[in-house]
């Protein structure tokens, strides 16, 4: 089973966790709080069913502790590489946990980044990157969000070279 980790997956990002999921996907939804779409904690035995697949992972984690959110991960993944990051973290943040989740990423798998303000940063790992930069919505925020990540992933998972899409209402 492909198995994505999704920084930021229990906000704006909550749909496109979804998706991957029902589209088979093992997704890792590390957060402070246990969103209501996933499973909780490490390691549970039997994972509801949820249309096609099986509900998110949840593990606690918080962005201020980077190496803890990363163990965190590593011990819910069992030994299992990351086929597919997905991130959308605070710039505060956002160079330590992609930093300490890198050694989680199996060899070339593709990195999505969110951006809500620019100018965008490089990104941070080697790995092929796609970013989006999103801009104000005044209709559909979520909705537009999740269509602009989801387009990313594809263009990720389709192997496209690594590029930059605003999505503005404008």
């Amino acid at each position: 089973m492909r198995t994505a980790l999704v920084l930021g997956g229990t906000g704006m990002l909550a749909g496109c966790a979804q998706k991957l999921v029902e589209r088979g996907w093992q997704v890792v939804l590390p957060s402070r709080t246990q969103p209501l779409m996933a499973d909780d904690g490490p390691g549970r035995a039997a994972r509801a069913s949820l249309r096609r697949g099986h509900r998110p992972t949840w593990v606690r984690a918080d962005w201020a502790k980077p190496a803890e959110l990363a163990s965190e991960v590593e011990y819910e993944l069992r030994g299992q590489r990351v086929n597919l990051l997905v991130a959308w973290v605070h710039d505060n943040y956002r160079t330590a946990v992609l930093r300490a989740v890198r050694h989680l990423l199996a060899e070339g798998a593709p990195v999505v980044e969110v951006h809500t303000c620019g100018p965008v940063p490089d990104p941070v790992l080697p790995n092929p990157t796609q970013q989006v930069l999103l801009g104000h919505f005044a209709h559909d925020a979520a909705q537009r969000t999740s269509r602009a990540v989801l387009e990313a992933v594809e263009r990720a998972l389709e192997g496209r070279a690594p590029s930059l899409h605003h999505e503005d209402a404008r």
